[in-house]
Order: structure tokens, then C-alpha cells, then sequence
């Protein structure tokens, strides 16, 4: 279906639109780690996990970024990020589907502007760029082999 030299495109079309995605969103909330600190407080979460998730978010982003960049953990940084979305697509779910008591703000992330649908889509969109990526790189591999 598709040859060596295509589905290597493909993949580092992907493979560039994960790294801007986890550098952008690691060096926003890094920048100005007052106001994501306000906008954990403002989630479900209970001022603890908010701590933690402090640090853990944007440090997992940029590990994420840093391992894509690199053949030798490319697999590792396409499992780190579909572990990322499928966490965050999941935490949006949840949200939407009245699971909380309480709808928390949509004020962090990258589409500040846009509500939680909107952020829904965004990471499906991510999460199978991830999924995609990783058959990619699997078929890729079976192609060398052969």
C-alpha cells in the first residue's frame, strides 16, 4: 500500500506535530508556572495531586518531546505520548460526561479560548496521530526486515 519512503513522510510529518505540540505546551505552562498552578487549583483535583501534577505535566511533556526526537527512542516517545492523550482525552470525558460535580474551568492548555468539546477533539486528533505513528513505525520496521 504504501512504500518505505512515504510512510517515512508520514511519520515525521507526526513525529513534528508531537514535538511542537509537547513543546508548546510544556513551555506555557512553564513560562508562567503561577498561572498553571491557579488553573490545576481550579480543577477537580485536590490541592495535593494539583502539586504534584505541577511539575509531572509539563516534565511528561517534554520527556515526551525529547524521546521523539531521537530513532533510538522514537517508539518510546509515541507510547509516552498516547499515554499522555489517552490521560488527558480521558480526564475531558469525564468532564463532559457530568462525572464531576462541578464542570472545572477550561483554562489551561493550548486552546485557552475554546471550551471542553473543543479540547475533545483536539486530543482525539493527537491521540490518533499517536496511534497512527505507532503502526507507522511498526510497519516501517516490517518493511526493513523484508
Amino acid at each position: 500500500m504504501f512504500n518505505q519512503k512515504t510512510i517515512g513522510q508520514i511519520l515525521s510529518g507526526i513525529i513534528f506535530l508531537l514535538v511542537l505540540l509537547w513543546v508548546y505546551t510544556a513551555a506555557s505552562k512553564l513560562s508562567d508556572i503561577t498561572e498553571f498552578k491557579r488553573q490545576l487549583n481550579s480543577q477537580t483535583f485536590s490541592h495535593t495531586v494539583a502539586a504534584l501534577l505541577l511539575w509531572l505535566i509539563p516534565i511528561s511533556e517534554l520527556c515526551a518531546a525529547v524521546l521523539l526526537m531521537f530513532k533510538q527512542t522514537l517508539k518510546l516517545g509515541l507510547i509516552l505520548s498516547l499515554f499522555l492523550m489517552i490521560l488527558f482525552t480521558a480526564y475531558i470525558a469525564l468532564v463532559l460526561a457530568g462525572y464531576y460535580d462541578r464542570i472545572p474551568c477550561s483554562c489551561g492548555g493550548v486552546l485557552q479560548q475554546l471550551g471542553w468539546q473543543a479540547h475533545l477533539y483536539f486530543n482525539l486528533f493527537f491521540l490518533t496521530l499517536s496511534i497512527i505513528g505507532l503502526l507507522l513505525l511498526h510497519k516501517q520496521k516490517v518493511l526493513l526486515r523484508n
